[in-house]
């Protein structure tokens, strides 16, 4: 008798859990409080028209178009981080659905197909650009859209385009072999590690100009490295973690857009899945 009524006390308890779970998953985010706004942001990096290509990192300028599609239908409204910047500073003002669209390491299709793209459906963009990358793309003078890097000229041309910022993704930082990204060695000093990293930015800005933006190489970052960045203009940087952020205006100082969190948009990722995920 003990056993049939334990079976039945943990069946009841498996269908009240699972309606709770139910219903979680079908509960509206909240609503932000006054003077806060949901900000999701978007990671891409290459755009090739060869299917084949496709993978984490890779999409095709079809898949680009359908995400742009869809964002538009559902009221969203492409900003650029500096416009964040400022409604976090109290200055401006953003549209009811903002989203910000990135693009990392700086590739020449960046330029070549997701530009025309912005211009056609009206957006603005950034594209997160490695320092090194640059100086190679310069030399090598090999305009490939599959494997080529943006050039000085290049960058200029998206700048020029009213589209497009660009951002820091480091100067010679992206790569997880020794230290991984800008994050600071095991071992070394705070002195040693911010003086790397103030010598790395310094070196892009040197080759790119100035900008708001950094982009922690492969999202790596800590709070250690906040003031070299301050100090050298950087108020908006990108991570890899996938959240949707929440700006309160006027709260700049808090330091909040120096870790906004992003969702990375692989080839093989189902646009509707995602994309619901950016409602938070």
């Amino acid at each position: 008798m003990r056993v049939r009524l334990l079976a039945l006390f943990l069946a009841a308890a498996v269908i009240i859990l699972s309606a709770l779970v139910s219903d979680r998953r079908n509960v509206p985010a909240l609503a932000p409080a006054k003077g806060q706004v949901r900000l999701p942001v978007l990671m891409y990096h290459s755009v090739l028209r060869d299917p084949s290509r496709t993978g984490d990192y890779v999409i095709t300028p079809d898949a680009l178009e359908g995400d742009l599609m869809y964002l538009k239908k559902e009221g969203y409204t492409a900003v650029s981080c500096e416009e964040a910047y400022e409604f976090a500073r109290g200055r401006g003002t953003l549209p009811e659905k903002p989203v910000i669209i990135t693009f990392d390491d700086g590739y020449l299709n960046n330029l070549l197909y997701v530009l025309p793209l912005m211009e056609k459906y009206d957006m603005k963009f950034t594209v997160n650009t490695v320092g090194a990358f640059t100086e190679r793309a310069e030399k090598e003078q090999d305009p490939d859209p599959y494997y080529a890097y943006l050039t000085r000229e290049d960058i200029n041309t998206l700048k020029k385009s009213g589209r497009a910022e660009t951002g820091c993704h480091s100067f010679n930082m992206h790569s997880l072999n020794g230290r991984k990204g800008a994050s600071q060695n095991p071992g070394e000093s705070a002195a040693d590690y911010l003086e790397a990293l103030g010598a790395d930015t310094d070196r892009w800005q040197l080759l790119t100009g100035p900008s708001p933006v950094y982009a922690y190489p492969y999202g790596i970052c800590g709070k250690e490295g906040f003031p070299v960045l301050y100090e050298r203009g950087f108020r908006v940087a990108l991570t890899c973690e996938e959240k949707v952020n929440l700006l309160q205006r006027g709260a700049v100082g808090e330091g909040q857009l120096l870790v906004l969190g992003r969702f990375n948009r692989g080839g093989y990722a189902d646009r509707t899945e995602l994309m619901n995920r950016l409602e938070g």
